[in-house]
């Protein structure tokens, strides 16, 4: 029997089908290398479907909020949803003694308030303890520089954190002193101490 061979009306699908296998694996590559971020992925998801899911980042930033204002937290406790996660803020100035690590016991009940609202969490999401200073110099018997603070500082919280039920492994601490400035559009008339103030901060960030 004779192979049918195609004709020049066909042959052209030859080389489209090559193409398209070729372009299907270039993207999936592409799609396989990028670090698509949890707050990018569930904003994608809720425009899809018009609902924000109960457990999204998004949910939590809402429940974190009316906790604060509940409370009249604001200026200890602030929220911002970010490409990186949820980060909840806390005042140094205020949960800290002056270049102490330790936290003030009457702040005690209210962090641990604010850390209790990421325990229904913990199994989803993973935590980043974030510790930073402003730019002034220290040197201290219990603390060299700002790394040693920033760092005593997180881990403080870090401990609390996994007192109200985080499971360690999924926690960690990172130091930053004043390596990390805030963007100046978040500091537009603030006076210079008021400026201080907010890069002293201890972030949990939830990612």
């Amino acid at each position: 029997m004779e192979r049918r061979t195609p004709d020049d009306n066909e042959s052209w699908l030859l080389s489209y089908a090559d193409l398209i296998t070729n372009l299907l694996i270039f993207f999936v590559m592409l799609l396989s290398m990028a670090e698509i971020s949890t707050t990018k992925m569930q904003t994608v998801r809720q425009k899809l479907s018009g609902q924000t899911s109960p457990a999204s980042l998004a949910s939590i930033q809402e429940e974190i909020d009316e906790r604060i204002r509940e409370q009249d937290l604001e200026d200890v406790v602030q929220t911002d949803l970010t490409d990186d996660g949820l980060k909840l803020s806390l005042n140094s100035g205020v949960v800290f003694d002056t270049a102490e690590a330790d936290i003030v016991p009457g702040m005690e009940p209210v962090l641990a308030s604010m850390l209790d609202t990421l325990v229904p969490y913990a199994a989803r999401y993973r935590f980043a303890v974030e510790g930073h200073t402003d730019s002034r110099p220290i040197n201290s018997q219990a603390f060299q520089s700002n790394w040693e603070l920033s760092t005593a500082r997180a881990n403080a919280v870090r401990v609390r954190l996994e007192r109200v039920g985080v499971d360690p492994g999924r926690v960690r601490v990172e130091g930053y002193a004043d390596t990390q400035a805030l963007p100046e559009d978040e500091l537009a008339g603030l006076t210079e101490d008021q400026i201080l103030a907010r890069h002293r901060r201890v972030v949990v960030r939830v990612y």
